[in-house]
């Protein structure tokens, strides 16, 4: 069993509060006053980041093992919560992964398919309650 563990405390500031993984760098969660100079990150949009990020671990490491040149490569992430639920939760997330490179489209749509359909734990957290769709660019062009 992998142990994790985070520690997490008020800031004193708004509703924001200072979490530490186990690198130890500190990141600011919550929601600041409209005109606070604190930069938050919001909880639902690390979740965002978590899924973007996860994924992209699965897919860029997929893809060095071929040996496939990634030039540049990144993750645009837009979701939908549900209007007037509490809690409201994700109904639809789009992922869009865009790749720069001499990179066989084939290989980059197999990786993607692994990490979401096998690998990645935050999609599979977030598949039961939202409608997951992505799309594939490489060097400009919808694959």
């Amino acid at each position: 069993m992998k142990q994790m563990k985070i520690d997490l405390k008020y800031y004193k500031t708004d509703l924001v509060f200072q979490a530490r993984g186990s690198a130890g760098v500190p990141l600011l969660l919550g929601q600041a006053a409209d005109d606070s100079e604190l930069n938050t990150t919001r909880p639902m949009e690390l979740l965002l980041m978590s899924l973007a990020s996860c994924s992209s671990v699965d897919i860029v490491r997929i893809l060095k093992t071929q040996k496939q040149p990634i030039d540049d490569y990144r993750v645009e992430v837009q979701a939908n919560r549900q209007e007037g639920r509490i809690p409201a939760l994700f109904d639809n997330i789009n992922l869009k992964y865009v790749f720069e490179g001499d990179i066989s489209p084939l290989k980059i749509e197999r990786a993607v398919n692994l990490s979401l359909e096998k690998y990645c734990s935050v999609y599979k957290i977030l598949e039961p309650t939202a409608k997951i769709n992505y799309e594939l660019l490489l060097n400009g062009k919808l694959l």
